[in-house]
């Protein structure tokens, strides 16, 4: 793992104790379009995932899971520009991420990543579940009514 900066270690003690992360993709009309979802990168909530997101080179790469047949997955599919946003509730400090999400291909890392009790997300079983992968490019915390951008 890479050395990080301040706000980097700032950034990830926040995505690791966040219960929800929010996703934000472009829609097919060309709409920012939100939604909240599990947040896999917390490991007190999934411990089940932190080898999975430890492979990764950017200690700040995040992996989401959603169904095949939502239309998540088709506007991802479409167009990859997202962002991540994570905050602390009852508090003015939260992290925004923009990046890339990604839908993986790759059968051994989705296997990996897949957890016991997830089958009530799937019903459908393996063909309705797809991983994500979203690589962040930007970073902007928020606390104390001061923002901090940094590339990341």
């Amino acid at each position: 793992m890479k050395n990080l900066t301040t706000k980097q270690t700032e950034c990830l003690e926040i995505m690791e104790n966040a219960s929800i992360v929010y996703l934000t993709n472009i829609d097919k009309s060309g709409f920012p379009s939100t939604r909240a979802m599990l947040n896999l990168k917390n490991p007190k909530e999934h411990p089940g995932l932190v080898a999975v997101h430890e492979a990764e080179e950017n200690p700040l790469t995040v992996f989401l899971t959603t169904n095949t047949s939502s239309s998540k997955f088709a506007e991802i599919q479409q167009n990859g520009k997202a962002s991540l946003y994570y905050c602390e509730p009852g508090k003015s400090h939260g992290v925004l991420l923009q990046g890339t999400a990604e839908i993986i291909t790759d059968n051994e890392l989705r296997q990996k990543a897949w957890q016991k009790g997830w089958e009530m997300y799937y019903p459908a079983g393996d063909s309705d579940y797809t991983l994500l992968r979203f690589t962040p490019a930007k970073l902007k915390t928020y606390a104390n009514f001061t923002v901090v951008t940094e590339n990341v």
